[in-house]
């Protein structure tokens, strides 16, 4: 994949381990999962003791060792001295060679780097050197019919309706806020602090922190219910929220999958002041009236229409496209890929104009069900990726910095300090994806079959597929959970017959150390404390080549 980096670009090609004479590595491949392989890789003895040699040579020409000019201390004391380090070194440089040649013998077609241990590997004092790492593979699958895809256009118009919306959205990005002793309601913002508990794990305690009444999140955890919990607060209120499952896009991955409770202590009410745009307003603005105004608006609004309507079009596009092509995920790459999904929607809507305070609201209820999504926009990542390959479509910088350009327009923002944010959150690469994803898009809407319909009608059709879709996820999980339901019902079963058996009673004296024996293990697990979980650790990178 393109956000991906594969393996073999830091490693040592397989020609050049050829043309040392030496034997080479043995590789054998077998499965271990779905769209997963599992990789031996054998390396001979002449090989490690070539490369010891080869570094153990290097190094005695730069080595300090006391007693002696550099350059010219024995070998021993240089083993003796630095040997520890060498031996890293060596196999290091090893694995690194070992894993260019074994991906490039492969062809495998690897989905980001090795799962390796290094410190897992021991370099031998004699015999060969041998190591495991599994990897996953792309998905294969065969391309439909892709000319002649039906879409719908919509046949919008701009009217007043559409102006007072515009309008009233550059509102609420004017918005300012202002103490009060009110309740708090609906856009409100209130400063808090926060007690986080996760089923074992200690609390997490946070202070000074901003929440606007409206869907948010606290400690990355999703808050969907955060404005209804918050409406009518004071300061000095106290409201609670539950997350049933902690996402698996949240960073901890020690919380992934429990239930957590979120306590919020309010310590102020902040009242949400929208400003009003009237003939005053604008002419600050540098128009002659509310009426040039609203006409000014009127021609960005049909602009932003043709955006819409292409929009609207591809969305078609991805979802006929996801009907059509089926396939196997590798597992669990849909949960590590939940983060890339959050941003890739963070950029499509900050692309749409979407106020920030709004794709604040959004995101929090896209990360709720952020592993079905996330496996979506997977699926449909490769489905694109193999059109893009297969159509030769390339995305140049230029192209990147001119759509960065039209999002920092929309912001008021300096583009150049908008590319710096995206580049540091990681948010500049799902940009790129996503505009090679649209130029191939574009490129089978060239080739659709299009059909103008009134806006009523896609409307209505867009409420059908949204019931379809519901529907079909509940049937779903109705499939998912009878097993475990009849599983249930089996143990149960099993229970009340095995009670129904008849049995002898035992003697006092043997149900009295019984009594005794049950109770211990209970005291014993009331005593159990409930550790903190510990910082998710930094995925280990591939090794470099070695010299």
């Amino acid at each position: 994949m393109a956000d991906e980096t594969n393996p073999a670009e830091e490693t040592t090609p397989a020609t050049e381990e050829k043309a040392d004479n030496l034997p080479e590595n043995q590789i054998t491949v077998e499965d271990s999962g779905t769209l997963k392989k599992k990789v031996t890789i054998t390396i001979s003895r002449e090989r490690i003791d070539a490369k010891r040699n080869e570094m153990f040579g290097e190094l005695s020409e730069s080595a300090q060792v006391p007693g002696f000019r550099i350059g010219h201390a024995p070998r021993r004391l240089i083993e003796k001295r630095f040997g520890k380090e060498i031996s890293s070194d060596v196999r290091n440089a090893l694995v690194g060679q070992a894993l260019g040649q074994a991906v490039e013998k492969t062809a495998l077609k690897t989905i980001g780097e090795p799962q390796i241990d290094l410190d897992a590997i021991t370099l031998p004092d004699t015999g060969e050197m041998q190591f495991s790492f599994e990897v996953e593979i792309v998905p294969e699958f065969a391309l439909p019919e892709l000319k002649g895809i039906p879409v719908k256009k919509p046949a919008l118009a701009i009217g007043d309706k559409q102006i007072d919306e515009a309008v009233d959205q550059m509102r609420q990005g004017m918005v300012r806020y202002e103490p009060t002793d009110a309740k708090a309601a609906d856009g409100d913002m209130v400063t808090a602090g926060a007690t986080i508990a996760v089923e074992g794990a200690e609390p997490v305690v946070q202070h000074g922190l901003s929440l606007r009444v409206a869907p948010g999140q606290i400690a990355g955890l999703p808050l969907v219910d955060l404005g209804k919990a918050l409406v009518g607060a004071k300061a000095g209120s106290e409201v609670s929220l539950t997350v049933d499952e902690v996402p698996v896009a949240h960073p901890t991955e020690s919380w992934h999958g429990k239930k957590a409770l979120v306590t919020i202590q309010v310590s102020e009410v902040r009242q949400r002041v929208l400003p009003e745009i009237d003939e005053e307003y604008v002419k600050t603005r540098g128009y002659d009236s509310l009426a040039a105004f609203r006409t000014q608006i009127a021609e960005y609004l049909r602009n932003r229409l043709e955006i819409d309507v292409k929009m609207a079009l591809r969305q078609q596009v991805r979802e006929h496209l996801l009907g059509l092509v089926t396939f196997d995920l590798p597992e669990g790459v849909a949960k590590r890929h939940a983060l890339q999904a959050i941003q890739r929607r963070y950029v499509d809507l900050m692309q749409r104009g979407v106020p920030r305070e709004t794709i604040e609201e959004l995101l929090p209820q896209y990360q709720a069900n952020i592993e079905e999504e996330s496996a979506q926009d997977l699926k449909l990542s490769f489905i694109l990726s193999r059109i893009a390959e297969e159509r030769k479509i390339e995305v140049s910088d230029g192209e990147i910095n001119a759509r960065v350009a039209e999002m920092a327009q929309q912001y008021n923002r300096r583009p150049e300090r908008l590319r710096q944010e995206l580049e540091a959150d990681g948010s500049l690469g799902s940009l790129q994806m996503q505009i090679a994803e649209e130029k191939a898009i574009d490129l089978l809407l060239e080739e659709a079959q299009v059909t103008e319909v009134s806006p009523e009608e896609m409307k209505e059709e867009a409420q059908h597929r949204k019931a379809a879709k519901k529907a079909k996820k509940a049937d779903e999980g109705e499939k998912e959970a009878k097993p475990h339901k009849e599983e249930k019902a089996e143990k149960a079963e099993k229970k009340h017959a095995d009670e129904a058996k008849p049995h002898k009673a035992p003697k006092a004296e043997k149900a009295h150390d019984d009594e005794k024996a049950e109770k211990k293990p209970a005291k014993k697990a009331e005593k159990k404390e409930h550790k903190a979980p510990k910082a998710e650790k930094p995925e280990k990178k591939t090794p470099k080549k070695g010299k």
